[in-house]
């Protein structure tokens, strides 16, 4: 049996979400530009707006003049070598 025929088998047995993701898979590693069906407008628009009001939740106003510039300081940091 080739290995077109076992996936064929296992595929017949699984739900149709499953399914519909082992499909979304196959398309993704045939084709790298593939993108899944995007979810509506508005329901992206609420999606970030719940997110920003997350980060909003946790965001300390004190800390924003340290963010600035701090993963460029860190990637310096970590390889920085002392040559003396």
């Amino acid at each position: 049996m080739s290995t077109l025929e076992k996936t064929i088998g296992l595929l017949e047995t699984m739900p149709n979400d499953k399914i519909e993701t082992v499909y979304a898979f196959v398309r993704f590693i045939d084709s790298d530009t593939y993108e899944p069906p995007s979810e509506p407008a508005a329901m992206k628009k609420e999606t970030i707006q719940s997110m920003l009001e997350i980060a909003h939740e946790y965001a300390n106003p004190a800390l924003i003049e340290q963010e600035e510039g701090a993963f460029e300081r860190a990637i310096a940091e970590k390889y920085a070598t002392d040559r003396h």
